[in-house]
């Protein structure tokens, strides 16, 4: 499991859509979760960077990332999350402050993405997101939604696929911003 959370850490990193030490992974397993520490860099993430936590607030929540809520309630949430990647695309968030959707015109970006709604959480309410972020989830067929001004949420049934829809969101969100400077 290490090998995957490293490579996609390190395409995340390498396509620039974390810095040094932001966003996190996780992988739901039948009797808990994987996830990345706090403050600790996606690209060459080693056993040490990741730890196993229970759904119920363990030892292990301390050491987590600070996103660990919004991991753990959208696992209890949407059965269908196995996997979550929690990204700060500039791309993406940049458009996120202007915008209350993001409608990609590009091919690819129509093909897997249609509409990504932005969910406006203000930086002094964030401890609210980990009810707002799942509950979004719950009740959306989107498996990709933008935290305003913060970053990009998706999951689905790997990691891989999680990441790629990211991507995508990011390199749609690249187009659309060169459409705007072209106008």
């Amino acid at each position: 499991m290490i090998g995957e959370f490293r490579r996609i850490g390190d395409m995340a990193f390498l396509s620039h859509i974390v810095d040094a030490s932001s966003g996190n992974l996780s992988v739901r397993t039948k009797n808990g979760v994987w996830i990345t520490k706090t403050n600790r860099s996606l690209y060459n993430l080693r056993g040490k960077d990741i730890v196993k936590i229970g759904f119920k607030k363990d030892r292990g929540w301390d050491a987590a990332s600070s996103e660990v809520d919004i991991h753990i309630n959208l696992y209890k949430s949407v059965d269908s999350a196995k996997a979550i990647v929690h990204t700060h695309p500039p791309y993406t968030i940049t458009l996120s402050l202007k915008e209350k959707s993001i409608e990609p015109i590009d091919y690819e970006g129509k093909l897997f993405l249609r509409h990504i709604d932005v969910l406006d959480i203000p930086y002094n309410r964030w401890s609210d997101a980990k009810d707002i972020i799942p509950d979004y989830f719950a009740n959306s067929k989107n498996k990709i939604v933008i935290a305003k001004g913060h970053g990009v949420f998706a999951y689905s049934d790997t990691l891989f696929a999680a990441y790629q829809i990211t991507s995508a969101l990011e390199s749609s969100a690249k187009i659309l911003s060169f459409m705007k400077q072209l106008q």
